[in-house]
């Protein structure tokens, strides 16, 4: 559940946690995670914030969960008869459209996932970095889920801050998991307020790059970091009041789903310092979610190296 943790001694790691304000603010629910999925997509999430835990990287912060008003909310970025659908498992095609098999669990759990999302934006205005560790957004349309994607909490997170009084003016997402955000796309296109930096490894279809809308295909790791390089300049343009970074590693080299050659956790490294890092120096509020990662072996380990990076970068600022 939500819960706060207090600062305590990494016993596995034979040092101290992080001090207090040198933790990332982390919101999470064990109640995220269910078996609704073939792959790892439900489940990885608890092991990564118990291996952030053991290291003191992680701070855990406790929100206000509101159960109607996260629905009513939902379904003012999806179709209501979408939002029913998972809602009550009917009709069941609809409500298992993402791929994932339905249960009143599963319901709540991405019910939780989207109130938690939107948590963390809001305390992203006040903490710098926030981590959400959470899957499951980007292909996520209007009318009915799509690759492993419920509901796109990442457009939901951006419009409760856009429509928070004074908040931000613009929010960007940095969609860096080895699939093209081709939801998000669908669903921010006609909101100006929204800009999207995508690198993917598929190709995209029908999708113009427009000043708050880019996107890059990368086939290898030498592409990847030349399209990464263009972040700064997007930042610099679109100027946003929050970012939410995607740092999935589906691209890892081994990936069963995504793998883009060369890319090896070495680069997985440089990518997230480079995206954190520059986020950071302009001084805007950052969400870090995890995004694909399919290698049962691996993908926890990738997952926790992009904590500690973020972790590093806020020491050291």
């Amino acid at each position: 559940m939500l819960v706060s943790v207090d600062a305590q001694e990494n016993e596995s790691q034979g040092r101290p946690a992080l001090a207090d304000e040198r933790r990332i603010a982390t919101v999470w629910d064990e109640r995220y995670c269910t078996e609704a999925a073939a792959t790892n997509s439900t489940t990885k999430q608890a092991g990564v914030v118990r291996l952030a835990l053991e290291e003191g990287l992680i701070r855990l912060r406790p929100v206000v969960f509101q159960r109607e008003t996260t629905w009513k909310h939902i379904a003012s970025i999806h179709h209501p008869e979408y939002v029913q659908a998972v809602r009550t498992g009917m009709p069941r095609p609809l409500a298992e459209s993402q791929g994932f098999m339905w249960s009143w669990q599963f319901a709540d759990s991405v019910l939780r996932i989207w109130a938690g999302h939107v948590a963390a934006c809001r305390l992203a205005l006040t903490e710098g970095i926030v981590l959400h560790p959470v899957s499951g957004a980007h292909h996520a349309r209007a009318t009915a889920g799509a690759g492993f994607c419920t509901f796109n909490f990442l457009v939901g997170g951006a419009r409760a801050l856009l429509e928070d009084a004074g908040a931000v003016r613009r929010v960007a997402i940095v969609d860096l998991d080895a699939h093209q955000g081709d939801g998000t796309f669908l669903l921010a296109r006609d909101d100006r307020r929204v800009a999207l930096f995508d690198i993917a490894r598929s190709r995209w279809v029908s999708v113009r790059t427009l000043r708050r809308h880019e996107y890059h295909q990368a086939s290898d790791a030498a592409e990847y970091r030349a399209a990464l390089e263009r972040l700064p300049a997007f930042l610099d343009a679109v100027r946003p009041g929050l970012v939410q970074y995607q740092a999935g590693v589906d691209c890892f080299e081994r990936d069963p789903i995504g793998a883009i050659p060369g890319m090896n956790a070495e680069v997985l490294r440089w990518r997230d310092e480079y995206v954190i890092r520059a986020v950071r120096d302009r001084r805007i509020p950052l969400v870090i979610n995890l995004a694909g990662g399919y290698v049962r072996d691996a993908s926890e380990r990738l997952h926790l190296q992009t904590i500690r990076v973020a972790a590093g970068i806020l020491r050291s600022t």
